[in-house]
């Protein structure tokens, strides 16, 4: 299981009076959160009026009054841990790091990724090369295409069905413990075991 609680955070009261609408969970991660002034400001602007419920997690160093008032299918949150969400959710739009990728498809959940920087846009691409998901290039992050993405992915079948597909990929390998099984070997008897 993938790290996302630091604390003693719990799901919010409200997640389970829901609507019953496509719920989409928006998240920057915690570290490139700040680094894109105005995309959680186009996040919301593109989703706001459509027929979803938006959970927009905007890190714990903001405060969510700065995005103003919003209508009642739009909910922001410093910090949700993800383990708790993301059985609720539909889709995940992402800024594509490591952990927020591999936990919307331990999930089965489709992504838009928004790649900013480090490893993002190589995750972004074997999003779409998987057919997992399509991506926003850094030129076009407006809400107007955050919003034609968003629609694309949640109704297109395909993109939910190839995330549930690798979901059962990887549920299908080997835990920690094999590790456990391959370190002994190394150890006794003095090589590692290599892929055949």
């Amino acid at each position: 299981m993938l790290f996302s609680e630091s604390g003693d955070e719990a799901l919010p009261g409200w997640v389970a009076s829901l609507s019953g609408r496509p719920v989409v969970y928006a998240t920057l991660g915690t570290v490139f959160n700040s680094r894109t002034p105005g995309l959680f400001e186009a996040i919301v602007d593109g989703l706001r009026g459509e027929p979803i419920e938006l959970i927009l997690t905007i890190g714990r160093d903001r405060d969510p009054a700065e995005l103003g008032r919003q209508p009642e299918n739009v909910h922001i949150e410093r910090y949700i841990p993800q383990s708790l969400l993301l059985p609720h959710c539909d889709l995940v739009l992402t800024h594509a790091g490591f952990s927020t990728v591999a936990a919307a498809l331990g999930h089965g959940l489709p992504v838009v990724s928004i790649p900013i920087d480090a490893d993002q846009p190589v995750n972004a691409d074997r999003c779409v090369a998987l057919g997992v998901g399509i991506t926003i290039e850094p030129g076009r992050r407006t809400p107007e295409a955050i919003r034609a993405a968003a629609d694309e992915v949640l109704r297109d079948p395909v993109y939910r069905r190839n995330a549930e597909r690798v979901r059962d990929q990887i549920a299908g390998l080997p835990g920690p413990e094999h590790a456990v099984t391959l370190l002994e070997q190394l150890a006794t008897e003095g090589r590692p075991m290599l892929a055949t």
